[in-house]
């Protein structure tokens, strides 16, 4: 026996963002489970990755805009319309040190790990040598810690 009961294809965020973009489809031809699955904040997020359209993306977000339908009609509105638009995911650069540095850093300067974190973050790698030798870190270790 078939299954006669038709279930609604899933929808993801970027099938909103292809509609954004492409295809422009109306607000109210989605179902009520697709328009559920609308986040805002992913909408924002991945539409910002195209630096043709960061601007929009920042103005919009600054009209603070709560109903989800609104700030789809806006963003159909606001972004061209244009077919096969890629956006490259871009990705934090930052570097976590070893927990093992931190609290060299930590106790070096007497201050919090998130502190140290950031100390780490402003400096070079010579700069957290001179404290790991000032802390009496061999430098076989010192190698191993800062990679």
């Amino acid at each position: 026996m078939k299954n006669t009961t038709k279930q609604s294809k899933s929808f993801s965020i970027f099938d909103f963002v292809k509609s954004i973009i492409d295809t422009k489809q109306p607000w109210d031809t989605f179902h009520q489970e697709h328009r559920k699955q609308f986040n805002p904040y992913m909408v924002h997020r991945f539409l910002s990755m195209n630096p043709k359209y960061l601007d929009i993306v920042n103005y919009v977000q600054g009209l603070n805009i709560q109903d989800s339908k609104k700030l789809y009609e806006v963003y159909c509105f606001m972004i061209p319309q244009s077919k096969n638009t890629y956006s490259t995911y871009i990705k934090s650069n930052t570097k976590k040190a070893s927990p093992e540095v931190t609290q060299y850093v930590a106790e070096y300067f007497e201050c919090s790990l998130k502190e140290a974190e950031e100390y780490i973050n402003l400096t070079d790698k010579k700069w957290l040598e001179n404290i790991l030798t000032a802390k009496g870190t061999d430098e076989k270790q010192i190698k191993k810690l800062i990679k």
